[in-house]
């Protein structure tokens, strides 16, 4: 994606008095419409404790600051949609980025509370979703999914490779260890729940889990980003996501409709930019 560069903007201060230990917010924050009428966005936490948002709408910085799907999002107006904005919020001090990235959706929470008036509340309702299942009747699992064998003092025992594997089997790490980015996540005796909250960040639902795994796990899973389900690209070196669960850890994906928790918006109204 392309990110947008901003010409000009002025820093707005936030209210010292929202800035609570348990609620923390940005410093300062910049709201500026965007009229590019560029349909690419993005949302980027950069080094120094700085979060920039480019040409994004209401509902897209809802997503990001909450965590959820479009189908866990109720009730916005509907220029929620349509109008798009620049948002850039920095930090009173700078942090690591592996930590500024969880702290700046709670920041962006707070910054959407003030500039926006977003008011919200959480209810369960019936929603499409997928659920995570085994794929095999007999219960086994793919050959990069193995039950830990949570010898923490010594190396790790290797994954087999294969020729579907374009990187370096990863699950080598320290036990309760792992990562997860585009295409490749991986984890050395982690809890299956973990490996089901990752995924759920590269699909467009939420994933449930309806393995009915417990206990310890290592995993290894490389596919093609941005590749969801087979039939999404005409590429034939392309592994899709449900391709890779199936082949590589035994699971799949099954759309059903589900009772799920969903953001309700209560209130919202369009920001004064800077």
């Amino acid at each position: 994606m392309r990110v947008l560069m901003l010409c000009t903007w002025l820093i707005l201060v936030s209210a010292l008095a929202a800035q609570t230990a348990d609620t923390p917010a940005f410093e300062v924050v910049s709201v500026k419409r965007n009229v590019s009428g560029d349909q690419a966005s993005s949302s980027i936490v950069q080094p120094g404790g700085r979060y920039s948002a480019t040409n994004m709408t209401l509902r897209m910085l809802v997503k990001t600051a909450y965590g959820v799907h479009d189908d866990q999002i109720a009730g916005e107006p509907g220029w929620a949609n349509e109008v798009r904005y620049d948002v850039v919020g920095k930090a009173s001090t700078d942090r690591p980025t592996n930590v500024f990235r969880d702290e700046a959706r709670l920041m962006l929470r707070e910054a959407l509370a003030n500039r926006f008036g977003l008011q919200t509340h959480r209810e369960r309702r019936e929603i499409p979703v997928y659920v995570l299942l085994l794929a095999s009747r007999d219960g086994s699992f793919g050959p990069r999914l193995r039950r830990s064998s949570n010898e923490c003092g010594g190396p790790p025992k290797l994954f087999p490779r294969g020729p579907d594997v374009p990187e370096p089997i990863a699950a080598d790490g320290p036990c309760h260890s792992g990562f997860a980015r585009g295409g490749h996540m991986a984890a050395r005796a982690m809890d299956v729940s973990v490996l089901v909250t990752r995924l759920g960040t590269f699909t467009d639902r939420v994933l449930v889990d309806r393995t009915g795994l417990a206990g310890e796990f290592d995993w290894d899973l490389q596919w093609t980003p941005d590749v969801l389900a087979a039939d999404a690209t005409n590429s034939a070196t392309a592994v899709s996501l449900v391709t890779a669960l199936r082949e590589q850890l035994g699971l799949r994906i099954e759309p059903r409709r589900e009772s799920a928790e969903v953001l309700v918006i209560d209130r919202a109204s369009q920001p004064v930019p800077d």
